[in-house]
């Protein structure tokens, strides 16, 4: 196997669907108009209010002047547009390291030491049962990534790819599945649940920008899907499992029945919230999930350390707590961990 990040982040834009952008943007504006209202909870908080600060404004401004034209420009060159800032990349400038095209042998290096890092995890873990080419992935935006042999990988697949191939295991079985994931980014682990498996509901929930992007980025990337988008359907009426993909802005939580998903599922964001919006998500959590919740998340940052999330210890026990190195080949002294959690009604048997 050759692995080589040369020419792996030349533009390769794929152009925006219109009538997707436009779905995409009436149910943004729709959940804009609640948010302002919802509870403190709710909005953003904590690391992510300087990336709002810094790099949303152009898009919110988009969204809200409805600029279809504007936004499919957006969209197309998403992972380099700077509202995707904080959802993948290596935590560094990337429009300056490696989306300039002046890329240093130092920058190479570094991203070339993560890339092999993070696939040897993968290969580790499941390149023996599977092909590489279930790491495939649509043409959606403007990715960058790396090669093997000759063939594109988008940046990130590996740890998208394994997580939602674990969820999938844990939860498999004859009956219809719902996973729900908070802070699901552009949909990345989305599309490989809705991808592998054909009786499963993926439900995303996440601040209205990054809904609105994981809401393009599946759209446009599962055409075959049958997907509904916040203010389409009626969440106090609806049957989610008639659908492949439900995605939410995060207040609509609150409105989601208890014991509707069997995995809730959340990777690094809760660590990166405030007091307040964490313990509000872990309530959820506990109140939503009749299976499993399973989350990857900082142990060393505060406000809250994930050993201390206050989940529902009546309801659900830690099966396994252990490292989660994806990130070790760009911190030697990282400190997240992966955690699950099982329903004490739960039987493996």
């Amino acid at each position: 196997m050759f692995l080589t990040v040369e020419n792996g982040f030349i533009e390769r834009p794929a152009a925006a669907d219109r009538a997707i952008v436009e779905r995409v943007m009436n149910s943004y504006n729709k959940a804009k108009a609640v948010q302002k209202d919802a509870a403190e909870e709710y909005q953003v908080s904590h690391m992510w209010l300087p990336i709002y600060q810094g790099y949303m404004g152009e898009l919110m401004q988009t969204m809200a002047e409805r600029n279809v034209d504007k936004l499919a420009h957006i969209y197309a060159n998403f992972f380099r547009d700077q509202s995707t800032v904080g959802i993948h990349g290596m935590p560094v400038d990337m429009q300056s390291t490696y989306f300039s095209g002046n890329i240093t042998e130092e920058a190479k290096g570094k991203y070339l030491a993560d890339v092999m890092h993070r696939m040897q995890i993968w290969l580790d873990s499941m390149g023996k049962t599977l092909p590489l080419d279930a790491l495939e992935t649509p043409l959606v935006g403007n990715p960058y990534g790396f090669y093997i042999d000759g063939k594109f990988f988008r940046a990130g697949v590996d740890y998208q790819h394994y997580y939602a191939t674990i969820i999938s295991r844990l939860i498999r079985g004859k009956d219809h599945k719902t996973v729900l994931e908070l802070g699901g980014g552009f949909g990345g682990l989305g599309h490989f649940l809705m991808r592998d498996n054909p009786d499963l509901t993926y439900i995303d929930v996440d601040l209205p920008e990054n809904m609105a992007l994981s809401a393009y980025y599946l759209l446009a990337g599962c055409p075959g899907k049958k997907i509904a988008l916040f203010g389409e359907i009626d969440l106090a009426t609806a049957d989610l499992t008639e659908y492949d993909a439900v995605v939410l802005p995060n207040f609509a939580l609150a409105d989601l029945k208890d014991d509707t998903v069997d995995m809730a599922f959340n990777s690094y964001s809760l660590a990166e919230m405030s007091l307040n919006n964490v313990a509000n998500y872990v309530k959820q959590f506990s109140r939503l999930s009749r299976k499993f919740i399973y989350h990857i998340n900082h142990t060393a940052i505060p406000p809250v350390k994930a050993d201390d999330f206050a989940f529902d210890f009546d309801k659900f026990e830690l099966i396994s707590r252990a490292p989660a190195l994806w990130n070790m080949g760009r911190n030697k002294h990282m400190d997240e961990f992966e955690y699950l959690y099982k329903s004490k009604h739960l039987s493996f048997n």
